[in-house]
């Protein structure tokens, strides 16, 4: 099973924006659990990380397919 983890700043950070953001954001990430294809993802240049838009805001990660992170 899939899941996601997030740091600390990300959490404050979420916890501060508007309430519909927070919501849609969460959507986005529950979205790229269960059906990534469905999302703006592209990788970052240079680096190990993809990057996901929602609206004004971008998520960056990493998919760790040894534990399914």
């Amino acid at each position: 099973m899939a899941d996601y983890i997030l740091l600390r700043q990300a959490e404050r950070y979420l916890e501060r924006m508007p309430k519909n953001d927070q919501i849609r954001l969460l959507e986005a990430l529950d979205t790229l659990i269960s059906d990534s294809t469905k999302l703006d993802i592209k990788p970052l240049y240079g680096r190990d990380e993809l990057r996901l838009r929602v609206g004004k805001y971008r998520v960056l990660f990493f998919e760790d397919r040894d534990n399914n992170l």
